[in-house]
């Protein structure tokens, strides 16, 4: 595995898109508490936000926005400017996960707003602080990406392409601005997030059991962008897939597809 071994998270200034989101909200947390981070945390719950400024003080400034907005990044821009906050990293962590169904049974609004969230949002935060972190050294633009970008799952078509999307830009990123700018592309399995929430059915026992909890999660993705790890799989799950997807492309799918109908569990019943 290759890193960026000049690389530490402890001081930096760092923006988390999906601040208020399960696994935004743990980094936000391990950031000040472990790292001693300022931290700009992005998200659409003000509520959420101004409980998160209250526990973290100066260490903690927020904004509200709509990550899918190219106009709302360029505000984004303007306000970090004028606070002063010195933005090191970015962190682009907000993502939906659509309805487990296939492909046919999505609304167009459902798949534009799936790839707006999940794939516009990083280009366009790479493209507001790409430029500003070329300047000093030490910065790092981190993209949250999937499992399924490792090995596409029946049913998630939408969001394995948006995820597949996400960890290739982010590999040619790495290579374009090697040395320059820390590019990371993390590849995390199911976490117990509010990620589930657009599912239309309950989340199963099983999918529950094989999932990590945000903290967790946070903690281990955190520690190996310290380290400057460049592809960062977290979960036994996401292993398992990366895995099978190298040894048999073409089989894996379909026996990741089996496994999830043999399962009889109504949230994968459309497949």
């Amino acid at each position: 595995m290759t890193s960026n071994k000049n690389f530490r998270l402890h001081g930096k200034r760092v923006i988390v898109t999906g601040a208020t989101g399960g696994l935004g909200r743990a980094m936000v947390k391990r950031l000040v508490a472990q790292y001693h981070c300022r931290v700009l945390g992005i998200g659409r719950n003000e509520a959420i936000l101004q409980e998160q400024a209250e526990a973290f003080g100066d260490r903690f400034l927020y904004r509200v926005m709509d990550i899918s907005d190219r106009d709302a990044w360029d505000a984004l821009a303007v306000f970090v400017k004028e606070s002063r906050f010195n933005a090191d990293v970015l962190i682009n962590n907000a993502g939906i996960l659509p309805r487990f169904a296939p492909y046919g049974a999505y609304a167009p609004e459902e798949v534009e707003k799936a790839l707006r969230v999940n794939v516009q949002s990083v280009l366009y935060g790479t493209q507001i602080f790409l430029p500003l972190f070329l300047q000093k050294e030490g910065t790092a633009i981190v993209n949250i990406a999937s499992a399924d970008a490792l090995c596409p799952l029946a049913g998630t078509s939408v969001y394995s392409a948006g995820k597949a999307g996400v960890l290739a830009f982010s590999e040619a990123l790495r290579e374009e601005y090697r040395g320059r700018v820390y590019v990371p592309a993390v590849c995390p399995g199911f976490i117990r997030t509010g990620i589930m929430r657009h599912q239309q059915k309950t989340v199963s026992p099983l999918v529950s059991r094989v999932s990590m909890s945000p903290d967790r999660a946070a903690r281990v993705l955190l520690r190996r962008i310290h380290a400057g790890h460049s592809r960062i799989v977290i979960g036994a799950d996401a292993h398992v897939m990366s895995a099978a997807y190298r040894i048999a492309p073409v089989l894996a799918p379909r026996f990741f597809r089996f496994l999830l109908k043999v399962s009889r569990l109504e949230l994968f019943s459309d497949l």
